[in-house]
């Protein structure tokens, strides 16, 4: 189709800027996506037998164990387990963050995120492919996971695998997506524009990789990615804290090893 036509078509229908998720029948490459979504192995440097050795389940117990020796019972009353177990929960970060739903239900209240987009925004998003079914993702527009941080990671998908019995042993890769994709005249660079294209990313991702639950890292990327969008293509969404703030509170990693174990994952 002329390409002067398609804009008009596109313009008649309202839309302000198309993001296909499939290699459209006929359409030649697009050099822009293809630059941007190159898959890249940065994982090949984690330690192997250190992510295997992890047991997330144990350290969960033993952050719960301590937090409830924290909670004495007050001076004059014996000591309630049920309180005690509240008071810990609601320290690990329990309340706060409550799980989404089977399908994802956005809350910002984990991470402090606004709703807001920007109206020019530019950042950069890494997208971690697992193998078993698990996407995760984090803001790297300011600097790149330490090695900390992908062992993190790493231990996260393993602990996934294990708990849930699967059959696939982690397999990781990563891909990235930048916003502007591409500083053109003319072309819609704005907040929303941005959201569509990230989510349609993401989609395109989760698709690729039969992946159906997507782990968002940190507050930044919030207001560009919607629950419901990703719910509607059968994608649940999970909030986390940053990597490194997780490295740095342990809690933050219960909150998150709970929401886990209660995404079905398929073998």
């Amino acid at each position: 189709m002329n390409e002067a036509l398609r804009l008009d078509y596109l313009q008649a229908m309202g839309v302000d800027m198309y993001v296909p998720r499939f290699v459209l029948d006929g359409a030649a490459p697009s050099p822009i996506f293809e630059l941007e979504f190159a898959t890249e192995d940065d994982y090949s440097d984690i330690d192997a037998g250190e992510v295997a050795s992890f047991d997330a389940d144990a350290e969960y117990q033993q952050m719960v164990e301590a937090q409830e020796r924290k909670a004495a019972a007050p001076v004059g009353e014996a000591p309630r387990a049920g309180s005690r177990i509240a008071s810990a929960l609601q320290e690990l970060g329990f309340e706060t963050a409550k799980p989404p739903s089977a399908l994802g239900e956005q809350e910002n209240d984990a991470t402090g995120a606004a709703n807001d987009v920007a109206s020019s925004p530019e950042f950069t998003v890494e997208l971690v492919a697992t193998g078993i079914g698990l996407i995760m993702i984090v803001d790297t527009s300011t600097a790149a996971p330490t090695p900390a941080e992908k062992r993190l990671m790493a231990n996260i998908a393993t602990a996934v695998s294990r708990h849930h019995k699967l059959t696939k042993t982690p397999e990781f890769g990563t891909s990235r997506f930048q916003w502007p994709v591409l500083k053109t005249p003319g072309l819609t660079l704005g907040g929303d524009a941005a959201k569509e294209a990230l989510q349609a990313n993401i989609m395109a991702q989760a698709e690729r990789q039969q992946a159906h639950c997507v782990i968002l890292f940190g507050s930044t990327l919030q207001p560009y990615i919607d629950a419901a969008t990703l719910q509607s293509a059968g994608i649940q969404l999970l909030f986390a804290a940053e990597p490194s703030a997780m490295l740095a509170d342990g809690s933050q990693k219960a909150a998150l090893w709970q929401n886990l174990r209660k995404v079905l994952f398929s073998s």
